[in-house]
């Protein structure tokens, strides 16, 4: 169980979230800068937070910065790039002991709360270039490392490739992290435009996590915001295309196990009673390991490695992936659409329904176990425009009815179809 989320405007498209856990000893405070995802700038955005964390004008380098860290009791700082429905959200997080338990009497939440003011808002600019160039080139790379790593993870990969095809002309498709070919066209200069148009532009939502006070750290942001001068552009919500052709593509590769993956379009939930339901089918059709899929495609008639499903509920799609035999291709596909119209007839137990609801109502009580997942589970309810407990989700789960899960199952039309198949080595 987890505490309430405390959630207040403290400027021009600026808010302040923080939830008080008294059973952890440090705080977790991330500022996010969410903005809309758009192809062109996906890239650029995505290398400023790791910019960003090499230094700040009150610690112009790496060493300097991380001397002041190990000064806050080995305080942690990370950076990374989250993507939600049609939102890139760019974040900075530092990982700081609570006062309370600062040797020297040191106020830790509001030097933490300075020094993430000045990674993401003082960084090191020479008139309009980042300085060093060097901090620049060293993160370039790493991005392109990262971007790239999705071709050495096969299965992660051939989900990429499906959602390619169904999201082809739509938000949902742009990648997170960007696009190899933008990010060695970025310069010093590009970047440090990037980040002007992000500090002016992108909504600011700063979370608060930990046993800590974090109207301390509130005073200081707000003092701050009131001085930038700001022209936040909103994030509204993405058109969905209508339903369209099954596409479908397969690739090959040097791999010993085929990757067949199947997405579903279900239309984006309308409705809280809507959303509750494709997230139980999603659970009760392949998301345990006692699912339809694992159970029967699996298990029974051994035609793949593993089966999964998983509902993205800011696009309405039910992603099906599994591994196989190159042999098992036809049977493996045909059997998934047949599993998934049996639920939608009522083939399952209500031994079947119970269990999966014990699944689900075991992951929400995890929700609690890191500030990390607290954060997470608060940000996913931001963009969601939802913001309930994991406690009272429980409570609406506990009312999603094996009719709703059949109507649901009933709204699933397949959208696309990849298979990455074995080959020579290319």
């Amino acid at each position: 169980m987890i505490g309430t989320l405390n959630r207040k405007e403290i400027g021009k498209g600026a808010f302040m979230n923080s939830v008080t856990e008294p059973k952890f000893k440090h705080n977790r405070m991330t500022l996010c800068l969410v903005t809309p995802l758009e192809k062109e700038k996906a890239t650029v955005n995505a290398l400023v937070p790791f910019v960003l964390r090499k230094g700040c004008k009150s610690c112009p380098d790496f060493t300097t910065l991380n001397k002041k860290l190990a000064e806050m009791y080995g305080a942690i700082l990370e950076a990374d790039v989250g993507k939600h429905k049609n939102k890139q959200i760019i974040e900075i997080t530092l990982l700081t002991a609570d006062d309370k338990y600062a040797i020297g009497g040191e106020k830790m939440t509001e030097t933490a709360a300075n020094l993430l003011w000045d990674i993401v808002f003082e960084p090191n600019l020479d008139e309009n270039r980042f300085f060093p160039e060097i901090d620049l080139e060293l993160e370039r790379e790493y991005l392109i490392d990262t971007i790239e790593s999705d071709l050495n993870d096969k299965r992660t990969y051939a989900i990429g490739k499906a959602l390619d095809l169904v999201f082809e002309n739509e938000p949902f498709g742009i990648k997170r992290y960007g696009y190899v070919e933008d990010a060695k066209k970025i310069t010093s200069e590009s970047l440090a435009n990037a980040w002007r148009e992000l500090i002016k532009t992108a909504e600011i939502e700063i979370f608060f996590a930990g046993p800590g006070n974090p109207e301390i750290a509130e005073k200081v942001f707000a003092e701050k915001i009131a001085s930038l001068e700001r022209e936040p552009a909103g994030n509204g919500e993405p058109e969905t295309v209508a339903y369209s052709p099954l596409k479908e593509a397969e690739e090959e590769m040097d791999i010993a196990q085929g990757k067949l993956v199947m997405v579903f379009r279900m239309g984006a939930p309308k409705t809280e009673k809507e959303k509750n339901a494709a997230r139980m089918l999603s659970a009760l059709y392949g998301g345990t390991a006692f699912s339809k899929l694992f159970m029967n495609v699996r298990e029974k008639m051994s035609l793949c490695y593993y089966a999964d499903s998983h509902f993205e509920r800011g696009s309405g799609i039910l992603i099906v992936d599994c591994g196989i035999e190159f042999e098992n291709r036809q049977k493996a596909r045909d059997e998934i659409i047949r599993q998934l119209e049996l639920v939608a007839e009522g083939d399952f137990t209500e031994e079947e329904f119970e269990n999966t609801k014990g699944a689900i109502f075991n992951s929400l009580g995890s929700v609690g176990d890191t500030l990390y997942s607290v954060e997470s589970w608060y940000m996913g309810g931001i963009v969601e425009n939802s913001l309930i407990t994991p406690e009272e989700d429980k409570k609406a789960m506990e009312k999603v009815t094996r009719e709703e899960v059949m109507e649901a199952a009933g709204k699933a039309k397949l959208a696309a179809v990849f298979f990455l198949k074995g080959g020579e080595k290319k």
